[in-house]
């Protein structure tokens, strides 16, 4: 058995930049103990074996967001409050700022409200969240008889507290998080000849998660309180956590069988596999409302959201109710004694969900040439073949040649279903967000009675918002060659090139949605002011382009004149690397392993779903996808690891305790990493296209400018007071915005973000106190040498990392631009000590 503790506290941690950068200079709570005992022996002996874990793991911190969160300073709500009322602002709008917003301590630059500047500053924010999480594990393993093994395994996990992954941006609005996790499993061997055996397992997995909304927050004039995000400015959400409220529970139950039979040269293997999942999901997107600002002056003028005023209502829990089934068969023939020949072949079937069938209830909303509401139907020839090779040339077995190319198929995964449910159910209503009208959240902003009790044939096919296709699932084809050689015993060389090619990629559009602008119909975007003339000239003005249709006519003919998102398979992808790894096996106390990868992944659709914020899951022209494939989002050019351990010789084999436990028993191990940086896709942030959507628009680049600069524009107007064309406020930027109305010519993921130069070290020292136990300290320091790394993702663990939070340093001329040290965490040192006794 086993007794461990794994210690992590602010005192062994240094300060992240994120925390100093808003003037807090020491560390913030952090505490985590992670307690667990294990034992496992034989319960009869050669008959009945069993083990057991229970591990406890709470946390309590306090963290910052790692973008600056900037608000008014005392002064700021000061000048603001003596404009209410006379200036155009909503007196409403303010206060709830004032109840909710906390005023910066010092202004670090301002922002104009109504032909004032008002001071504003970056907001410390110590959010304090908890969690705390049990574990158990139980298994057993039973000897039927020589030719029969029973085992048996069951996990359960329950977290509960405040979850930085579900937290809002302000602590007022913090909110609870359980989950809980549940997983059986039920194992038969059986040898029916030294030839021939059959595993057979029955599974059950359950996973129950909810995020509930705290309703005592209340906003005048609404019904619920909404989410409100004022983007360019401050980055500052005001509410709850904006997917709050929702729950979920999956319920997966399982059997499968693997039969193994060797015969000559074959060594076959027959499986098949069936699941039935029960899983209700409650989730409606933007229950209470999602109302996007691009500046603090639009949200306190109360003008219509200029980047996303959106909410669904209605809506009813989605089942995700489905049967699956899969199949392989795979036969490694032996063709000669150096020499095997791997063919396989893989069937899948995916049902659809209970949820995706009730598509069928808006059949009145069918229209031929069009859309056919129904049932979507499932893919009943999903066959994926697999082949190998793998020779040893020569008679010494010291070199290795592998080759390989594979199909297989991707998920279809229920966050698709739970935001397209039909009209009869759920209805999605978007304002307009290039309109102007004052006093939007005051007359109600999206108020529930604009979806009717009654939907008629009509209302149903103008207020359609969605549209499930029959399934086609995402497949990938791979292929790979490899060649691998042992040198003086300890040495292994190895180089490989893998290639993969997504196709049928999930994309998110919006089917009858085209752009306002045009290659023909733009406004002109200027480096130097042109004359007043040189702009009368000009025959194109905002209003001609917002007065042609968003709606392609066709299908606003048809009835169908509302945005309709499906997640339809136009997406492709396409991976080549090459890889070289050099590995000394453990010998002379003594391993190590360098590897080196060399890659380009190209792609035109990373994300379907909000999940990052650096590279928009919608296009920027929805009739227009070439337009999208670029350096994908998931690319990292190079890569080079260096991993290490090394037990130290010293008194290993010395009969003295004291010098064998002290000065010797040492182990030290480390890893380096260096990574490319990661790119992501520089945007206007404004609805420059006027396709009613401000999520996917790109910028203006000026290939004579100044490399990683973004410069603002203004607009210029004629005579007649129209807006007809736009001045960068920097004509040296390499990034200009798109003004609305002004056509982008950038492409996706152009901006590089902070890459990886990380090190992470680890000591264990190790007491031998009799032949049967010992006791372990170990101390493990990640990023050990302090160097600050802005980068988007984690640079030394798996865990999940949020990029969703900001884009304001993709914006060009906003202060933040190409600036990570004040977006990013600087991935401060940290330590974990760690004590384990084993006996």
């Amino acid at each position: 058995g086993t007794l461990y503790n794994y210690l992590q506290n602010r005192n062994l941690n240094a300060v992240d930049e994120s925390f100093a950068r808003v003037g807090i200079r020491e560390n913030t709570r952090y505490d985590q103990n992670r307690l667990g005992a294990n034992i496992g022996g034989p319960a009869i002996k050669n008959k009945l074996f069993y083990f057991g874990n229970f591990e406890y793991n709470p946390l309590g911190q306090a963290s910052t967001p790692s973008a600056a969160t900037l608000t008014p300073t005392a002064d700021g709500y000061a000048a603001l409050q003596s404009l209410a009322g006379t200036a155009g602002l909503s007196r409403t709008n303010l206060d709830i700022m004032r109840q909710y917003v906390p005023a910066a301590p010092v202004a670090t630059t301002t922002t104009r409200v109504a032909g004032r500047n008002i001071p504003i500053g970056e907001l410390p924010i110590e959010f304090p969240q908890y969690q705390n999480t049990y574990t158990w594990l139980v298994s057993g393993d039973y000897n039927i008889s020589e030719r029969d093994q029973l085992r048996s395994r069951y996990i359960d996990q329950f977290t509960t507290g405040v979850d930085p992954l579900t937290s809002p941006n302000l602590p007022i609005f913090a909110g609870n998080r359980q989950t809980r996790s549940k997983a059986f499993n039920l194992s038969e061997f059986h040898t029916f000849s030294p030839n021939v055996t059959n595993e057979l397992r029955l599974g059950y997995n359950r996973y129950d998660d909810s995020i509930p909304y705290r309703g005592e927050f209340a906003y005048p004039n609404l019904d619920v309180f909404p989410n409100i995000y004022v983007q360019d400015d401050l980055n500052l959400q005001i509410g709850p956590y904006p997917e709050a409220p929702q729950s979920s529970v999956i319920n997966t139950y399982q059997v499968s069988n693997n039969l193994n039979v060797n015969t000559g040269r074959h060594a076959l293997k027959f499986g098949a596999e069936g699941r039935k999942y029960i899983a209700p999901n409650n989730f409606v997107q933007r229950s209470r409302g999602d109302y996007n600002y691009s500046s603090m002056e639009r949200y306190l003028l109360d003008l219509t959201p200029d980047v996303l005023a959106e909410r669904n209502l209605g809506g009813v829990p989605y089942a995700g109710n489905q049967v699956n089934f899969y199949g392989f068969a795979n036969d490694n023939w032996r063709l000669r004694q150096n020499l095997t020949l791997s063919l396989g072949l893989r069937y899948e079937y995916k049902g659809i969900t209970a949820g995706d069938k009730l598509q069928a209830l808006n059949a009145t909303s069918s229209r031929a040439g069009f859309l056919d509401f129904r049932a979507p139907t499932a893919q009943r020839l999903n066959f994926a073949p697999r082949l190998g090779i793998a020779w040893s040339p020569g008679r010494d077995g010291l070199t290795s040649v592998r080759a390989g190319l594979s199909v297989a198929y991707d998920n279809l995964f229920d966050n698709l279903g739970t935001l397209q449910k039909p009209i009869q159910l759920e209805s999605n209503i978007q304002d307009d967000i290039t309109r102007n009208d004052a006093g939007y959240l005051a007359r109600g902003g999206i108020r529930p009675d604009r979806r009717p009790d009654a939907i008629s044939a009509a209302d149903a096919i103008a207020a359609t918002g969605t549209y499930i296709p029959d399934q086609k699932l995402p497949y990938s084809i791979s292929w790979n060659f490899g060649i691998q050689r042992v040198v003086a015993k300890d040495y292994t060389f190895e180089a490989r090139y893998v290639g993969t090619r997504g196709v049928r990629l999930f994309v998110q559009e919006r089917i009858n949605v085209q752009n306002r602008t045009t290659e023909q119909l733009f406004l002109p975007t200027y480096l130097q002011a042109p004359s007043q003339a040189e702009l009368d000239r000009l025959t194109v003005t905002l209003n001609d382009i917002q007065a042609r249709p968003n709606i392609i006519p066709a299908w606003a003919n048809a009835g169908y004149v509302s945005p309709i998102v499906a997640f339809n398979n136009r997406g492709n992808s396409s991976y080549h690397g090459l890889a070289l790894e050099a590995t000394r096996r453990f010998s002379n106390n003594l391993m190590f392993k360098g590897a080196y990868t060399w890659s380009k992944t190209i792609d035109d659709s990373t994300a379907d779903l909000f999940s990052t914020l650096l590279s928009p899951r919608r296009p920027q022209d929805f009739q227009n996808w070439r337009s999208e494939r670029a350096r994908s989002f998931l690319d990292r050019t190079h890569r080079l690891t260096f991993t290490w351990i090394y037990d130290t010789p010293w008194y290993s084999r010395a009969d003295n305790w004291f010098l064998k436990n002290l000065v010797g028993n040492w182990t030290l191990s480390g890893i380096y990493t260096a990574e490319s940086p990661q790119y992501a896709t520089v945007q206007s942030g404004v609805d420059s296209n006027q396709n009613g959507d401000a999520a996917g628009d790109r910028v203006i680049v000026n290939p004579a400018g100044r490399d990683r600069t973004g410069s603002a524009v203004r607009a210029l107007t004629n005579t007649a007071g129209r807006t007809v064309a736009y001045v960068a406020l920097n004509p040296d930027a390499r990034y200009i915005v798109a003004g609305v109305g002004a056509r982008a010519t950038g492409g996706r993921n152009t901006l590089p973000m902070g890459g990886i130069n990380n090190f992470d070290l680890t000591v264990i020292k190790k007491f031998a106190i009799t032949e049967t136990k010992r006791f372990e300290l170990r101390a493990s320091f990640f990023n050990a040498l302090n160097n600050p790394q802005y980068t988007p993702g984690s640079i030394n663990t798996v865990q999940s990392i949020d990029s969703a939070a900001t884009r304001n340093h993709l914006i060009p001329g906003n202060a933040l631009f190409n600036d990570p040290s004040r977006v990013f965490l600087s991935n401060a040192r940290a330590a974990q000590i760690i004590a384990r006794f084993v006996f």
